[in-house]
């Protein structure tokens, strides 16, 4: 598995976390900084949020550090589950 994904089990629920890196065209190191995403599934399979089977929160801010990163759309994720799923 990848540094940059994570899966994490917050029962009944199951958060995949993958970051990824900036691209920097043209600079002597291309390398860049590092944003997440989160996704949101049940354990069970059933629907997360009312007929949907997974809940996706968006790239998060850009971090220097990966772990940031990650970090970051960890808790945006359980912040969702704690306010139950709201619309974006």
């Amino acid at each position: 598995m990848s540094d940059r994904h994570r899966e994490i089990e917050y029962d009944p629920y199951r958060i995949i976390v993958n970051a990824d890196r900036e691209y920097l065209a043209g600079a002597a190191d291309p390398n860049g900084r590092f944003s997440a995403r989160a996704v949101i599934t049940r354990l069970d399979g059933q629907p997360v949020y009312k007929n949907f089977l997974n809940y996706q929160l968006e790239e998060g801010p850009w971090f220097d550090e990966l772990q940031d990163a990650l970090r970051d759309a960890e808790v945006r994720a359980r912040t969702a589950i704690n306010d139950g799923f709201p619309d974006l």
